[in-house]
C-alpha cells in the first residue's frame, strides 16, 4: 500500500513537472486584469484598436467606446495598434487601469525610404525620391509587379502592351527618360528579374528620379528603381502568411469577325464600289444556302477564343527571428492560361526566397539573401500575333472542318490555306517552350565600429558579394500535319500536306547569363550636440557580366522530341550574336556621398561616382560624375513655428539638385574592328541567307565572303546627362492636405550616332559611332495627398500627374534634301520637339453629292458621299504629299495621371485606382484599317458601321441614291493611313483597379489570426475615344498584338 502511494506520488510529481514545462513563461508570472480606454489626441474613443501582449499571441480589441479588458502578466508589455496611428507600448508594471492616447501617424514625415546604398528619412531628402509600400502595390492585382506600379508613383510611367502569358510586354520608364536601372536588394539586376518577383515578397519600391541616381553610375541616367524584399523580425515568434487567389480573365478590346451574312453584304458593297460599274458577287441564293444549312460556315470567334481564362496564384511565407537572428522565407506559384481555347498558350512560375540576418558577435552581422525563379512559357508553334492575324483574315464563308463530325481540318477557301485551329493547337502544328531559371544570391558582412569605441560611434562597414545566374532552355518543335477538302465529284475527302509544316523539325536553344558583383562600403552617421547630423558613404564596387548561347536545329526522321532523332542533312548549329545574347562586360566604380543636416532645417548632400566601363578603349574608360543637392525645411525655422497663422503647416521644404550622370549606352567594343564570317544575314539560323550573294564563285566552287563591321572609333567615350530638379514638399493640417511638385530638366550630350552621309565604296564599311547627338527632356511631376478619419472610417487619397516632353538639340548629319519642304519634313531632329506625327489634317466628311461638287479642291472620280475631306495645307488646290504636316502626338502619351483611394471601416477595406493618359495617339493599321483577306476574310464587325446605300443593289455613283450614315466611308473607300481620320487620340480614363476586402472578426482563442477575404477587378471600365481596341494597345506589329485583359479576382489572405 505504501509502495503504491509512493508510486502514485512520483507519477503525480512527474505530471506536475510536465505541466510546468508546457506552461508558457508568461503564465509563471502573476496575472493582472487590465482595463482601460484607447483614445485619439482629440479625446475621441478608438473602437476596433488592437491590444496585444508583446511577443505573444494573446490580445483583444476595443469596443465601440474604445474600452478594453485583458489578462496580462504583471511584467508584460502591451502594444496598442490602430490604423492611421502610431503604435504605442505600455509596461503593465502591476497596473490594473491603463488609458492610452494614440497620436496620428505622421506618415509622410517619418517614412524611411531607400536611396543609393542606404536609407534616409523622407523628411530630410533633398532629391526627387518617391516610393510605394508593397502592401499598397499589391492592391493592383496583376501577374507582373511592374504593372502594379501603374499610377502609384509620380513620374513612373507604365503601360501594358499585351496580356500574353509570360511575355511581360510593357513599357516602363521614369519621366519619359527611357528604361531605368533596376536594383533589387542593393544589387543591379534586370527588368526581367523584377517582373518575375513574387509581389508578396516585396517590402517597398523606391524610385530615384533626379541626380540622386548618379551614385549608381552607368545605366542610371534614366533613373533607378530600388526594390527591397521583406526581411525577418526580432519579435521572437514566427508569423505565417498564406495568400491564394483565383482570377477570371477576359480580352479587353478584341475585334471579332462578322457573321457570313454581314460578310457577304460588305463584300458585295466592295464589289459594287466601281466607278465603271460593279456587280454583286454573292447573290441571294448564297444567303439562303447559309440560312438553310446547305452551306456550312464556322463561328471562328467561339471556336478559337474562350470567354474566360483562368489564373491562379498561391504563396506562403514565414517571418520570424530573435534579437540575434531574423529570417524571411517565401515561396509562390503562379499559373496563367491564355485566351486560346486549345489551352496551349500558358505560363507557370515558381518563386523561392530566403533572407536571413544573424549576429555573429556583438557588432558583426551576416546577411544571406537567396532567391530562385523557375518559369516556363508554353506557346503553340505559331506566335500569338500570327494566330490573331490569321483569325482576322480567316474566311468565315468556309468551315473550319471539312467533315460535319469536325475531325478533319479544312483548307478549302481559307486564306493561304492556313487553318487557325491548327495554328493554335500544339498537338497539331507543334510548340514553343521557353523555360528560364534564375538564381540570385548575395552575402554580406556588416560591422559596427561603434562597438569598439565611443569615438567610432556611427561608423560601420559593409562587404558584399553577389552572384546571379540565368539559364534559358528553349525547345521548339514543328509538326507536319494534313488538311482536307471535300471532293464533291468523288464524295471523298482529299488530304493535303500543309507545306509550311514540313518536314518535322526540332530546335534547341540554350542561353546562359552570369553576373558577379562585389561591394565594400564604409558608412558614417552621427549627430553632434543635437543639431549637427553628419553622414556619408565611401565605397568601391565592381561588376562583371557575361552571356553565352548556342542553338541546334535538325529535321526529324521520326516523331521524337529529341535532336538525336534528327537527320544530318540541313542541320544547323550556331550562336546568336545580339548585344544581349553574347557579351563580356565589366564595370568598376569608386563611390562617395556626404550629407549634412543642421537642426533638421538646412540639408546639403554631395555625391560622386568615378566610373569605369570595358565598353571603351583604354584611356577613355573612366569618367567622373558628381552631383549635389540642398534642402531648406522652412517649417522648422523658429520664426515660422512662432507664426500663428502658419500653425497648420506640418512640413514645408524647398529642395534642388543638379548632377552629371554617365552612360555607355548600347556600345559593344565599338573601338575594335573586325568582320563576320561567313557573310550571312541574321536569318541564317532559319536556313536562308541574304538576298545578295554572301560570297563569290571561283570556277565551280562557292567561297563565302565576310561582312565587315563598322569603322572603329577609339576616341568614343561616355555620353553625359546633366539633370536639374527643383521641388517643393508641403503637408498640413495633420495630413488633411499635402502636395509635392517637381520641375525637371535633363540634357544629354555626346549621344552615340553614326553620320548618315555615304562613305566611298572602297572603304567597305559603315561610318563609326561617335559622340554626336544631344537632346533635352523636361517636364513636371505633381502629387496631391489627403488623409482623414471620420469616426471609424479612415481613408487616404493621392492624385499624381506627370507631363514630359523631348527636344532634340543637335543631331547627326542627314540629307541631302531635294527642296526646302523635303528638308523641313525630314530633318526633324535638330532643334525640334519630338513626339509628333506627320499626316493629313481632317476637313470633315463629304455629306452629299452637292458637297462633293462644291468643295474647292481637285478630286478623283471615285469620291462618294461619306468619304473623307482633307485640308489643303499648302493651298495649292490639291491634296498631295506637300500637305503632310504635324497633326498629332505620337503613341507615347506626354501626360499621365492617376487617383488612388484607400479606405477602412471597421473590418471592411476598399482600394480604388483611377488611371489615365492624354496627349498621345495611335494609328489603326492593317486589319484595323481596312477589310483584307479573301473569301470573306478580314471582315470585322466594326466595318458594319459605315456609309452605305439604303438599297444594297443601288449604284453608289448615282446621285439619286439615298445613303445611311456611319463611321467608315462606303466599303472599299478608306482614309489615308496617316490622316486625322485614321490616327486617333489615345487619351483615356480607366478604373484600373478596385478591391474590396473583409477581415473576419478575431476569435478569442485565435486572437493572433487574421483572415481577410477580397475581391478585385482590373481594367474594369475605360472611358476613351479609341474604338475597337484598348487605348493602351499600341500599333506595333500592325495592330495584331495579343489583347490586354480585364480580370476579376477572388482570394484570401491568412496570417497567424
Amino acid at each position: 500500500m505504501m509502495k503504491n502511494f509512493f508510486i502514485r506520488a512520483k507519477l503525480f510529481s512527474q505530471m506536475i513537472l510536465l505541466a510546468l514545462l508546457l506552461v508558457p513563461a508568461t503564465a509563471l508570472a502573476q496575472d493582472v486584469n487590465v482595463t482601460g480606454v484607447v483614445r485619439d489626441s482629440g479625446n475621441e474613443p478608438l473602437p476596433g484598436a488592437t491590444v496585444v501582449i508583446k511577443n505573444s499571441t494573446i490580445g483583444t480589441v476595443t469596443d465601440i467606446d474604445g474600452k478594453y479588458a485583458i489578462v496580462a502578466p504583471a511584467d508584460a508589455v502591451l502594444e496598442y495598434n490602430f490604423l492611421g496611428f502610431t503604435t504605442k507600448e505600455e509596461l503593465v508594471n502591476q497596473r490594473t487601469v491603463i488609458n492610452v492616447v494614440l497620436e496620428y501617424e505622421q506618415q509622410s514625415l517619418d517614412e524611411v525610404v531607400v536611396v543609393g546604398y542606404a536609407t534616409q528619412k523622407k523628411v530630410t531628402l533633398t532629391g526627387a525620391v518617391s516610393g510605394v509600400k508593397g502592401s499598397d502595390m499589391i492592391q493592383t492585382r496583376n501577374e507582373n509587379p511592374q504593372n502594379m506600379l501603374t499610377g502609384r508613383i509620380a513620374g513612373v510611367r507604365v503601360w501594358q502592351k499585351s496580356a500574353e502569358p509570360g511575355s511581360f510586354n510593357n513599357s516602363f520608364d521614369i519621366r519619359g527618360l527611357g528604361s531605368p536601372l533596376v536594383v533589387i536588394d542593393g544589387i543591379p539586376r534586370s527588368a526581367g528579374e523584377f517582373q518575375r518577383l513574387n509581389p508578396n515578397d516585396i517590402e517597398d519600391v523606391s524610385v530615384l528620379k533626379d541626380a540622386s541616381a548618379a551614385i549608381y553610375g552607368v545605366r542610371a541616367a534614366n533613373g533607378v528603381v530600388l526594390v527591397t524584399t521583406k526581411k525577418g523580425s526580432k519579435e521572437g515568434k514566427a508569423d505565417v502568411a498564406f495568400n491564394a487567389s483565383y482570377t477570371f480573365q477576359r480580352p479587353s478590346g478584341m475585334p471579332v469577325l462578322a457573321d457570313p451574312f454581314e460578310t457577304m453584304t460588305l463584300y458585295n458593297e466592295r464589289a459594287m464600289n466601281n466607278i465603271n460599274g460593279g456587280n454583286i458577287i454573292f447573290p441571294e441564293s448564297m444567303f439562303e444556302a447559309y440560312r438553310n444549312g446547305t452551306r456550312r460556315t464556322t463561328d471562328w470567334t467561339s471556336l478559337l477564343f474562350s470567354d474566360y481564362s483562368p489564373q491562379t496564384q498561391q504563396d506562403l511565407s514565414i517571418t520570424g527571428g530573435s534579437e540575434k537572428t531574423q529570417y524571411y522565407i517565401g515561396m509562390g506559384y503562379l499559373f496563367q492560361e491564355g485566351f486560346f481555347k486549345s489551352g496551349d498558350l500558358n505560363y507557370n512560375k515558381i518563386n523561392l526566397r530566403s533572407n536571413i540576418t544573424t549576429e555573429i558577435f556583438d557588432g558583426l552581422t551576416f546577411d544571406l539573401n537567396l532567391s530562385g525563379i523557375a518559369d516556363q512559357r508554353n506557346n503553340p508553334y505559331s506566335s500569338s500575333v500570327d494566330i490573331i492575324r490569321n483569325y482576322w483574315r480567316q474566311g468565315v464563308l468556309f468551315p473550319a472542318y471539312a467533315d460535319p463530325e469536325n475531325t478533319m481540318l479544312n483548307y478549302e477557301g481559307l486564306d493561304l490555306e492556313e487553318n487557325t485551329v491548327a495554328k493554335m493547337t500544339s498537338d497539331i502544328s507543334g510548340y514553343r517552350k521557353y523555360a528560364q531559371k534564375y538564381f540570385m544570391s548575395s552575402a554580406g558582412l556588416n560591422y559596427d565600429f561603434g562597438k569598439l569605441s565611443d569615438a567610432l560611434e556611427g561608423l560601420s562597414a559593409k562587404a558584399l558579394l553577389s552572384y546571379d545566374y540565368r539559364m534559358d532552355d528553349n525547345n521548339i518543335k514543328r509538326r507536319e500535319y494534313y488538311q482536307y477538302m471535300y471532293n464533291e465529284l468523288t464524295g471523298n475527302y482529299d488530304a493535303k500536306l500543309y507545306n509550311n509544316s514540313s518536314p518535322n523539325q526540332i530546335r534547341r536553344e540554350l542561353y546562359s547569363k552570369q553576373q558577379l558583383l562585389g561591394q565594400f562600403i564604409l558608412n558614417y552617421n552621427r549627430q553632434f550636440e543635437g543639431l549637427h547630423n553628419v553622414s556619408g558613404i565611401l565605397g568601391w564596387e565592381t561588376q562583371r557580366r557575361t552571356g553565352d548561347n548556342f542553338y541546334a536545329q535538325r529535321d526529324l526522321a521520326f516523331g521524337m522530341d529529341y535532336l538525336l532523332a534528327g537527320v544530318d542533312e540541313n542541320q544547323l548549329g550556331g550562336m546568336q550574336s545580339g548585344l544581349n545574347d553574347i557579351y563580356e562586360l565589366a564595370n568598376s566604380a569608386l563611390i562617395g556621398r556626404a550629407n549634412y543636416t543642421y537642426a533638421d532645417r538646412y540639408i546639403a548632400e554631395a555625391q560622386f561616382r568615378y566610373d569605369g566601363s570595358s565598353k571603351f578603349a583604354e584611356g577613355h574608360q573612366w569618367g567622373f560624375f558628381p552631383s549635389a543637392s540642398v534642402g531648406w525645411r522652412i517649417s522648422e525655422e523658429p520664426f515660422f513655428k512662432e507664426w500663428e497663422r502658419a500653425s497648420f503647416v506640418d512640413q514645408l521644404k524647398l529642395r534642388a539638385s543638379y548632377g552629371v550622370l554617365g552612360d555607355d549606352g548600347e556600345l559593344q567594343y565599338d573601338w575594335a574592328t573586325g568582320y563576320v564570317y561567313p557573310a550571312t544575314s541574321g536569318n541564317a539560323e532559319k536556313g536562308y541567307y541574304n538576298q545578295y550573294a554572301p560570297g563569290y564563285i571561283y570556277g565551280d566552287e562557292f567561297v563565302y565572303g565576310v561582312s565587315t563591321l563598322a569603322l572603329p572609333n577609339r576616341l568614343i567615350t561616355w555620353f553625359t546627362a546633366r539633370t536639374l530638379d527643383v521641388g517643393v514638399d508641403f503637408e498640413g493640417w495633420n495630413g488633411l492636405f499635402g502636395f509635392s511638385f517637381d520641375f525637371f530638366n535633363r540634357e544629354r550630350h555626346g549621344r552615340f550616332a553614326r553620320r548618315s552621309g555615304d562613305l566611298p565604296t572602297v572603304v567597305g564599311a559603315t561610318a563609326p559611332r561617335e559622340n554626336l547627338d544631344s537632346d533635352r527632356h523636361f517636364g513636371m511631376d505633381m502629387e496631391l495627398s489627403h488623409r482623414h478619419r471620420i469616426g471609424e472610417f479612415y481613408y487616404r487619397m493621392k492624385a499624381i500627374g506627370t507631363i514630359t516632353r523631348q527636344q532634340y538639340l543637335t543631331a547627326s548629319e542627314k540629307g541631302p534634301y531635294g527642296n526646302s519642304y523635303d528638308r523641313w519634313r525630314n530633318d526633324n531632329l535638330t532643334n525640334r520637339y519630338q513626339g509628333m506625327q506627320f499626316g493629313y489634317e481632317s476637313a470633315g466628311r463629304y455629306e452629299s453629292w452637292e458637297d462633293i461638287w462644291r468643295y474647292p479642291i481637285y478630286k478623283d472620280r471615285n469620291i462618294l458621299p461619306g468619304d473623307y475631306k482633307y485640308q489643303d495645307w499648302n493651298g495649292d488646290g490639291e491634296i498631295n504629299g506637300l500637305d503632310v504636316h504635324p497633326i498629332a502626338f505620337d503613341q507615347t502619351p506626354w501626360l499621365n495621371y492617376s487617383l488612388t483611394f484607400d479606405g477602412n471601416y471597421k473590418n471592411m477595406d476598399m482600394s480604388i485606382l483611377l488611371q489615365g493618359s492624354a496627349l498621345g495617339s495611335m494609328e489603326y493599321r492593317e486589319p484595323l484599317y481596312s477589310i483584307w483577306g479573301s473569301n470573306g476574310g478580314g471582315t470585322l464587325v466594326q466595318y458594319l458601321d459605315r456609309w452605305h446605300p439604303t438599297d444594297p443593289l443601288a449604284d453608289p455613283y448615282d446621285p439619286e441614291t439615298e445613303w445611311i450614315r456611319g463611321y467608315y466611308g462606303f466599303t472599299g473607300n478608306y482614309p489615308f493611313g496617316n490622316s486625322r481620320f485614321n490616327r486617333v487620340s489615345t487619351a483615356y480614363l480607366r478604373l484600373k483597379s478596385i478591391e474590396v476586402g473583409y477581415t473576419l472578426p478575431k476569435l478569442q482563442s485565435f486572437s493572433s489570426m487574421d483572415l481577410r477575404l477580397f475581391a478585385n477587378a482590373y481594367n474594369l471600365l475605360t472611358f476613351t475615344g479609341v474604338r475597337f481596341v484598348d487605348p493602351e494597345h499600341p500599333d506595333d506589329d500592325l495592330g495584331r498584338m495579343y489583347p490586354l485583359n480585364k480580370t476579376f479576382t477572388v482570394g484570401l489572405s491568412l496570417k497567424f
